[in-house]
């Protein structure tokens, strides 16, 4: 199978750009040769392109980038993924695109299941929500939302607070904000899954467990890297709330914890819990490997 792929060079892009080749013809599509921005840059790369399968995990996902330009997160993050939807149609060919728990309000606590209307409090929300809707508007098409996306591919908050905890600096992280991480290394063996079985419409791919803060997510690195052996000790992390966020001017749900009943039906099984795939990613950190992995050094 030939699978296109855009934004290799983000977390993402670049975790799926690096496994299909085991078993599959990759075609990488970073933004220097495909710019979701120009509709030129995106025009004539799809009229050169061949392939099976497109993922489309391209975006603009700073919310403060998102609230500054608008029209540019619209372009991005909807109008771009209208014209792949539009051009594959015409070719027979299927669309996994990339969405977000940010297009739910989550306002209460709870998991949310794919069911649920979304209620978008951000511009990137919004865009991402329009995103959505142009590539379901053909039939055939996946959408899979995704929530704090980690792994060795690029640094998440998890290495901030791993480097920051080996530094000495002072820790704290945001307590009543509520979700569930994704790790790369599984999100790219459920991808595979997912094309294999023809899968459509909406699902909701991330870690199992309970909805986590950052705040637990931090502490959980911080007792791995004490089991590994690189802190004598667990320091003490300050609690913070979204509202003491002075850079956070964008609006962000509070509860956005995704049900992945549907995913673990085509899987057979349930993803992995959080805190396995945490650990495993901290572990990889202590073994040295997370420069090496990037830089392929």
């Amino acid at each position: 199978m030939r699978i296109a792929v855009t934004g290799t060079s983000g977390r993402v892009g670049a975790a799926l750009a690096r496994h299909f080749p085991k078993n599959h013809e990759v075609v990488w599509l970073p933004r220097a040769f495909c710019d979701l921005a120009n509709p030129d840059s995106l025009a004539r790369t799809l009229d050169q392109l061949d392939c099976d399968v497109f993922i489309n995990p391209a975006g603009i996902t700073s919310l403060e980038a998102c609230e500054d330009d608008p029209a540019l997160a619209m372009r991005i993050n909807a109008e771009a993924p209208g014209e792949i939807a539009a051009w594959a149609a015409a070719r027979g060919v299927a669309v996994f695109h990339f969405s977000t728990d940010y297009v739910f309000a989550g306002g209460a606590a709870g998991l949310r299941d794919e069911a649920e209307i979304p209620e978008p409090r951000s511009v990137y929300g919004r865009s991402k929500l329009a995103g959505e809707r142009a590539v379901l508007a053909v039939p055939g098409n996946c959408v899979v939302r995704l929530s704090w996306v980690f792994g060795p591919e690029k640094p998440s908050f998890i290495d901030q607070v791993f480097d920051s905890a080996l530094a000495g600096r002072p820790l704290a992280a945001v307590a009543d904000k509520f979700s569930l991480p994704t790790f790369t290394g599984d999100l790219t063996t459920w991808m595979e899954r997912l094309i294999a079985m023809n899968t459509t419409g909406v699902i909701h791919a991330c870690n199992s467990g309970e909805p986590v803060s950052w705040h637990e997510m931090a502490n959980a690195v911080l007792g791995e890297m004490a089991a590994g052996g690189v802190l004598p000790e667990i320091p003490g992390i300050q609690k913070q709330t979204l509202a003491e966020i002075v850079a956070f001017r964008a609006a962000r749900p509070r509860f956005t914890g995704m049900d992945t009943r549907r995913l673990s039906e085509i899987l057979g099984q349930p993803p992995r819990h959080w805190r396995e795939a945490l650990a495993e990613h901290v572990r990889y950190r202590i073994g040295g490997n997370f420069t090496r992995a990037v830089t392929g050094k």
